[in-house]
């Protein structure tokens, strides 16, 4: 759930606390424009995607994911290389740290840390955890944070510095991309072909960049989610991934059995008529703003919720509220809100997400083009069998 994990990911040659010979570290493992990049960079590098991918002493010495371990080195290699090449491009481009890019990064990492804070208090208060006396999150935040960092061997300093130099080729990317526009042409082509290709198959609905085909038999529901706590998902889970599933259902229905009181009461008072919002508001664990305001549109297969929950919702008639449906996350109340027909969306409809996809598109295209005009002049060499 923290976003600390992904932060950690995006910082590369910070010494990090590891067992190895300094001599091995000084290994060249790549030249780029004539310079070197040691073997020590590159552990601090591959040390993170190793924790990151949970990938433990016993699973680097398993003969099955030899080769899976030799592409994620790879890939982390020419990461190091690639960014690289984008300091090297930056620098001539009179783009470098500033204080400025260092400022964004603070208050970017604060906004982040608020964030989770929100989320560490919400969670309290859904399963009943919240004191009389408010807990600080945003320390609690804080101090994750600080653990993790302090986990992986990195300083503040060091992620700060890392970050805002992030920021800088973020805006040395803008500045090469600027000049790529979307025409008309462009747009009415993109729609014509998509269109087609979901109209002849429905199943690339669901994960097209832009929606442009709904097939019959879709429908918008909102729930009420009375919640298992996070230990007691965590506990179905985990017997699931031991594979004793006889067990885990029995340990679910009895966990469900302790909530199931207070679901029977919501869904009394949605079915005396109180507003369903409103009890949203009041008992649901999902308060998000797509289940309060247009609900969520789902189909056959959608996976959005559990299969359970999901057969039950597409039987319901327009209006009509389910009985409290039992999940391995706790009971649903679903209220089927409309039943939504075939349609055909038009041009003009979707113009504004068209344009967004295909200015991605295109952007993407150059900027892919011109990493590889600046790899050719960098004179790479790679030593992989170093690695």
């Amino acid at each position: 759930m923290f976003i600390v994990v992904i932060f950690i990911l995006g910082v590369t040659g910070c010494t990090l606390v590891e067992v190895v010979p300094e001599k091995d570290r000084q290994r060249v493992v790549a030249e780029v424009y004539g310079e070197k990049i040691l073997k020590g960079e590159f552990l601090d590098a591959y040390n993170q995607q190793k924790a990151y991918y949970g990938i433990t002493e016993e699973i680097e010495k398993d003969a099955q994911y030899k080769g899976t371990i030799k592409e994620i080195k790879k890939d982390v290699l020419e990461q190091l290389i690639t960014r690289r090449v984008l300091q090297k491009r930056a620098k001539q481009a009179g783009f470098t740290v500033n204080e400025e890019y260092i400022q964004e990064a603070r208050k970017e990492l604060e906004e982040q840390l608020k964030s989770y804070a929100e989320a560490l208090k919400q969670r309290a208060q859904s399963e009943g955890k919240e004191s009389q006396q408010e807990k600080d999150y945003l320390q609690e935040a804080r101090n994750e944070w600080q653990q993790q960092l302090s986990d992986a061997g990195l300083t503040e300093e060091e992620y700060i510095r890392r970050r805002a130099e992030d920021i800088m080729l973020e805006k040395f990317t803008e500045k090469m991309l600027e000049d790529v526009e979307v025409t008309e042409q462009d747009i009415q082509q993109y729609y014509n072909e998509q269109l087609n290709r979901q109209k002849k198959d429905p199943s690339l609905v669901e994960t097209a960049p832009v929606q442009l085909y709904r097939p019959a038999g879709w429908v918008r529901v909102k729930h009420i989610l009375i919640p298992l706590s996070s230990e007691e998902r965590d506990g179905y889970y985990d017997l699931v991934q031991q594979g004793k599933q006889e067990e885990a259902k029995k340990y679910l229905d009895e966990k469900l059995k302790a909530i199931e009181p207070r679901a029977r009461e919501v869904y009394d008072k949605a079915k005396a008529g109180e507003s369903f919002e409103a009890l949203i508001e009041a008992y649901s664990e999902d308060k998000s703003v797509a289940n309060k305001e247009d609900g969520y549109v789902i189909y056959r297969g959608s996976g959005l919720f559990a299969e359970e929950v999901e057969q039950t919702a597409l039987k319901l008639g327009e209006g009509e509220i389910s009985q409290p449906i039992g999940s391995p996350l706790g009971y649903h109340i679903i209220k089927l809100y409309e039943k939504l027909p075939e349609k055909v969306f038009t041009l003009e409809e979707k113009k504004e997400e068209i344009k967004a996809v295909v200015l991605d598109d295109k952007r993407n295209e150059k900027w892919n083009a011109l990493l590889e005009e600046w790899k050719k002049e960098a004179k790479i060499k790679k030593y992989e069998n170093r690695l």
